[in-house]
């Protein structure tokens, strides 16, 4: 195949000859479980790359991220779960549903009610505001960021520390304060990813249910 005419099925082509009986041992062992870790690490890799300003390593970040794409494509096909076209069809139906603005009756352009009705649709559709495998602190600033879009915002009483972050906002001041709680978990011998976590569960179980009881019947 010339490389004009490479597309994504010819990467899940090449995944599947590395994991058949002629390909490698290393690929053939792999599993969607196997490969969880792999793929933040290269989650992590694209970012630093987006923030290097590198376009030459972006384009070859993003290239690993479409090798793990392929992967999972594989894995599932071999399993009888799903298809290359499967995860096409459901992106494609997906993105058309969540922009009823663009390809539906709505007129908005307004990107904060745009932000809200995204997050409708996708109550609409049974995703709620259920814990993942995220980091804990980017789990947190995402729930709470889908909280405010659904009107839900996160009261806090600030402490005296928080209160001289937001007197003067600095990623020095907010690094040291995070610092210090981490530290302070350390000498209490308590767990700070496991505390946040379990404090975004359940402050998405309080907004799940704040947004049901609301939701008309």
């Amino acid at each position: 195949m010339k490389r004009s005419e490479l597309e994504l099925r010819s990467l899940v082509e090449l995944v599947a000859h590395l994991r058949s009986e002629r390909g490698c041992p290393w690929d053939r062992a792999q599993t969607h479980d196997s490969l969880k870790n792999l793929l933040i690490e290269e989650a992590y890799e694209t970012v630093a790359a987006i923030e290097s300003r590198d376009a030459a390593e972006l384009k070859d970040e993003l290239g690993d991220l479409l090798l793990h794409v392929a992967f999972h494509v594989q894995i599932a096909q071999e399993q009888n779960e799903f298809a290359l076209q499967d995860v096409l069809h459901n992106i494609y139906e997906k993105i058309v549903r969540r922009h009823p603005h663009v390809f539906g009756s709505e007129s908005t352009r307004d990107i904060e009610q745009i932000k809200g009705r995204w997050e409708e649709i996708k109550r609409r559709e049974g995703k709620g505001f259920s814990a993942t495998a995220l980091p804990a602190l980017i789990e947190a600033r995402k729930l709470q960021e889908r909280a405010a879009q659904a009107n839900r915002e996160l009261s806090v009483q600030p402490s005296p520390a928080i209160a001289a972050l937001l007197s003067a906002p600095s990623e020095e001041r907010l690094g040291e304060l995070l610092f210090e709680i981490v530290a302070l978990a350390r000498q209490l011998q308590l767990d700070p990813e496991l505390a946040l976590k379990r404090a975004t569960a359940r402050f998405a179980q309080k907004i799940e249910s704040i947004l049901n009881y609301d939701r008309p019947e």
